[in-house]
């Protein structure tokens, strides 16, 4: 049970609190950041006491149940820590597992919290990848070639009608990773194509079958903003990876501002056509045969490199907390931002330009001369640094191990 000193500590406080709800450092310690550099208080849960985010000076962290293996302990966790608050909190999930979770018990939380998107089944539609690449299809979106085999004779049908190599990724990417360790699998034949497929069945994981769309890190590129219940993007961002982690279907360690438009309007129709409001992180891939861009995959909520637009005045969770709490969204101002400033998370950084410095795909020269000062940085900052010192501690067994491993 809650304890009178945390209430006093809740009732000190003159505006909602937002709740920050995930297991992945850089997203939290990027929308902690964002908020409490607006004075906004923040409060971080976490399954692990030793999380990251919880040593920010800008927050103030909570041990509470997995989401993930204890669902409705968590939920009732946060009843409780409700029912404590001196006015209604804020929920910015950081991760799937959480807004899932959020959105199957709202009516159960609405009581306590102001939420930051749409209905579950309208969030599911993004989430769920066999949803989200029929609607895509409904509407004539570009993507890679798709498809969803119910059995083994499907798998063997549809593996004459792809390319190799393939992959093999899972509707609902949580549990995936959790049974494989990896986010998908490459397939170099139909027989791999029908082993794979046969591994993640066995663990009931629904999977699609996927063609891959040629190019490199750079042919990746991202479009963010918050949308209101009008369907209007406010705080729009683009960017374009530079190098990522692990090469190939990685996540994005280091990226660059760049002028898109068409990913927004891209965005912009899939998100009114479903009534979507909250955060959004697109992604594209622009294909080299033929000049456009690829719909990937879309994360309806705060994604790792959330900082990154608020260094161009697109502070979108602040954005989002400040619609959620029903005060006038305060849209970043019109001004020519700095190209060069970049987006880095060290850690995986540092692994990605060693594997492609030795390919000879990247120069150290060039590798050294992408950090400056003026960077944005996932984990680093100088009004706030001590996470990095803690992620960076917690990470040195993990980071010499991976120089043991075969480069891949």
């Amino acid at each position: 049970m809650m304890n009178r000193p945390q209430k006093e500590l809740f009732e000190r406080y003159k505006q909602p609190l937002a709740f920050i709800l995930g297991i992945y450092p850089t997203s939290n310690l990027g929308a902690i950041r964002n908020l409490g550099r607006q004075k906004i208080p923040t409060v971080v849960l976490d399954a692990k006491r030793n999380h990251a985010a919880f040593y920010s000076k800008y927050t103030k962290g909570f041990v509470c149940p997995h989401p993930k293996f204890n669902e409705e302990q968590y939920i009732d966790f946060l009843i409780l820590l409700g029912k404590q608050l001196p006015m209604k909190g804020v929920l910015i999930p950081t991760g799937d597992t959480e807004t899932l979770a959020l959105l199957r018990h709202r009516k159960q939380l609405e009581p306590h919290y102001h939420f930051t998107m749409a209905d579950y089944d309208i969030v599911n539609t993004f989430i769920n990848k066999k949803q989200f690449y029929h609607l895509l299809e409904q509407h004539d979106i570009p993507h890679p070639k798709t498809f969803f085999p119910s059995d083994e004779q499907e798998v063997r049908d549809t593996s004459k009608r792809l390319t190799y190599p393939c992959i093999v990724k899972p509707v609902y990417a949580t549990y995936f990773r959790l049974h494989f360790n990896t986010k998908l699998f490459v397939a170099s034949s139909p027989d791999e194509l029908l082993s794979y497929y046969t591994k993640a069945h066995s663990k009931n994981n629904e999977v699609m079958l996927q063609e891959i769309i040629p190019g490199n890190a750079t042919t990746m590129f991202g479009f963010n903003a918050y949308y209101d219940r009008s369907g209007v993007p406010h705080g729009g961002f683009s960017y374009q990876r530079i190098r990522e982690w692990p090469i190939g279907f990685g996540n994005g360690c280091c990226i660059q501002h760049v002028r898109e438009p068409q990913l927004e309007q891209i965005t912009s129709s899939l998100v009114k056509e479903i009534g979507y409001y909250g955060i959004v992180d697109a992604e594209f891939k622009r294909d080299p045969r033929d000049g456009t861009f690829q719909f990937i995959e879309v994360n309806p909520r705060v994604w790792m490199q959330n900082s990154f637009p608020s260094r161009f005045g697109s502070n979108l969770p602040y954005i989002a907390y400040l619609d959620a709490i029903g005060l006038p969204i305060e849209n970043p101002p019109n001004h020519l931002p700095d190209e060069k400033i970049t987006w880095i998370y060290l850690l995986e950084d540092l692994q990605s330009a060693r594997v492609s410095i030795r390919s000879k795909t990247l120069s150290l020269r060039a590798w050294i001369l992408s950090y400056h000062m003026g960077n944005e940085y996932a984990l680093f900052a100088w009004d706030d640094p001590l996470p990095f010192f803690v992620i960076g501690f917690q990470s040195i067994p993990i980071f010499f191990s991976s120089l043991f491993k075969e480069d891949g």
